[in-house]
């Protein structure tokens, strides 16, 4: 159902090999792909894991090689979960969810969301105290004058970090590859063009989870990071409505984008939408 793809120096981290994350293929019903940018993995041990091979390749570019040999694969997967190899996902409450990783999935199948990411922070801000945190999305809500309930297991939004995300087959076809036009300026660009083509078409199923948290131990892409100006936040959004459906093209959520510019992460209607119910109900 799942397959999690991520760059790495050569094998699959130690964290990640283990049964309670992805390294079990029947405990995650998962299969993983990595490429190696440093130097190429020869370990077999692990049959469910697919290794590439590209030297010195950027994370973008990188990505966009994944997502290419997972796409040429005769198996199509429910789920694309893109990650940065040094994420462990953790739970806000351990008593109730004893292993994040099933937890997400778990969530995954039940609501069937667009776009699915957790809420997330580096290391040494663990907590609340970060910018993608529940404590900031509710802060926002409550700004906005939204009723909010943390009882869904997702919740809408309309920021998701680049660390940890997963994309359904559906929308994934529409948002994806990544955008690397704009790699030597910021890599914050190429994210900021995938949550716009996200919220655009799937507006209310791009969502966090409530009780997950993906923890950047690392955080290493040592490229620009720079925000975008407000010209540069429009010319993103141009490139971003460039790779629509017609149908979306100049929508109601590309005006606020265009209205809001940056901003427009904290202060969208989006925010104030329900919480996804289950299938089926």
């Amino acid at each position: 159902k799942f397959v999690y793809m991520m760059n790495t120096e050569q094998c699959l981290p130690d964290h990640l090999a283990s049964s309670e994350a992805i390294g079990n293929a029947t405990a995650c019903d998962c299969e993983v792909m990595e490429l190696s940018y440093k130097r190429p993995c020869n370990d077999t041990s692990l049959r469910h894991v697919e290794y590439l091979y590209g030297p010195s390749t950027s994370v973008g570019i990188g990505r966009n090689m994944l997502y290419e040999a997972a796409m040429a694969r005769d198996q199509r997967f429910l789920y694309y979960i893109i990650m940065d190899d040094d994420v462990q996902l953790e739970a806000k409450d351990t008593l109730k969810i004893p292993n994040p990783w099933r937890a997400f999935e778990r969530s995954l199948l039940l609501y069937e969301p667009a776009v699915a990411g957790s809420t997330w922070t580096t290391n040494g801000k663990r907590g609340d105290d970060c910018l993608w945190c529940l404590k900031t999305i509710f802060s926002d809500k409550k700004h906005l004058g939204c009723k909010f309930s943390s009882s869904s297991d997702f919740i809408p939004v309309v920021h998701f970090d680049a660390a940890f995300s997963a994309f359904h087959r559906r929308a994934a076809a529409h948002i994806l590859p990544y955008v690397t036009t704009f790699e030597n300026i910021s890599v914050i660009f190429r994210q900021k063009i995938v949550v716009m083509k996200a919220e655009i078409m799937f507006r209310g199923s791009v969502v966090a989870h409530t009780s997950v948290t993906a923890l950047n131990t690392k955080h290493r892409e040592t490229v620009p990071k720079g925000k975008p100006s407000p010209s540069q936040m429009l010319t993103l959004l141009e490139v971003a409505e460039k790779g629509l459906p017609e149908e979306y093209k100049h929508s109601s959520v590309a005006r606020e984008w265009r209205e809001q510019g940056i901003e427009h992460a904290h202060v969208s209607s989006t925010l104030c939408l329900e919480p996804l119910k289950p299938l089926g109900n």
